[in-house]
């Protein structure tokens, strides 16, 4: 790992694990310089990433501030966590719950994602997630049985991404994306607690390997009143 890497993720773990707060200013850059004893440059390219996926915002002629990153239901568009990763600190009762779990072939428009062919055997995951006491998102995923060769109803309802990370030993990258807002299916309609509301956020993604092969296609739908998506913008 390079070395800005390296002070990237102790910041982010700290952020994350509430030592250094929301609106606390951050250390100056010198004295970022004398914690991890690395280069002005090196310490420059750690905030920069920093404030790229959201969690300081850089001040001219002051210190950086740490941002609000504490979020459920306000998922950052720019990374990739798993449920338990965003509710790290438990301020909200969330429950994942298998609906369905089998093998398919030959779903076009997922062979295209996945790059694979019809006689490729899939696993198709669909989990509802109820958060504090809502059913809110539904999730349908397809992964490769090539690459994930196992999967169980214990497994889904923890976490498949620290199973494949942890027990696999698989490198997750980066996910493409497409956020849109539909009309709710009647499946959706019947598992989601849409509380009169016939639309839903629909986010769509293809997730890929560090070696870059795609392994994840699907799809997550919210009730639009609980969910924002942020994202950094940089000019």
């Amino acid at each position: 790992m390079s070395k800005y890497k390296k002070v990237y993720a102790d910041i982010k773990e700290k952020i994350e694990q509430n030592i250094w707060q929301a609106n606390q200013e951050m250390p100056t850059e010198n004295e970022l310089m004398d914690i991890y004893s690395y280069s002005k440059d090196t310490i420059r390219k750690a905030l920069s990433l920093l404030e790229m996926d959201g969690y300081i915002q850089k001040r001219q002629g002051r210190n950086s501030v740490i941002l609000d990153h504490n979020l459920v239901r306000k998922p950052y568009v720019s990374e990739l966590k798993t449920v338990s990763e965003l509710n790290r600190f438990a301020h909200h009762q969330v429950q994942t719950q298998l609906t369905n779990l089998y093998i398919v072939q030959g779903q076009p428009e997922v062979m295209k994602e996945l790059e694979v062919d019809e006689k490729t055997d899939l696993y198709r995951v669909s989990r509802v997630r109820t958060i504090d006491g809502e059913r809110l998102e539904y999730e349908i995923s397809y992964f490769d049985r090539r690459i994930v060769p196992y999967l169980s109803k214990e497994i889904a309802e923890k976490s498949i991404y620290q199973y494949l990370e942890s027990d696999l030993g698989l490198g997750i990258s980066h996910s493409r994306r497409e956020i849109s807002f539909r009309f709710a299916t009647e499946e959706e309609k019947s598992l989601l607690d849409l509380a009169g509301y016939d639309m839903v956020v629909s986010v769509t993604s293809t997730t890929y390997l560090a070696d870059g092969r795609p392994f994840q296609y699907g799809t997550i739908t919210y009730r639009p009143d609980k969910v924002t998506f942020v994202s950094m913008a940089k000019r």
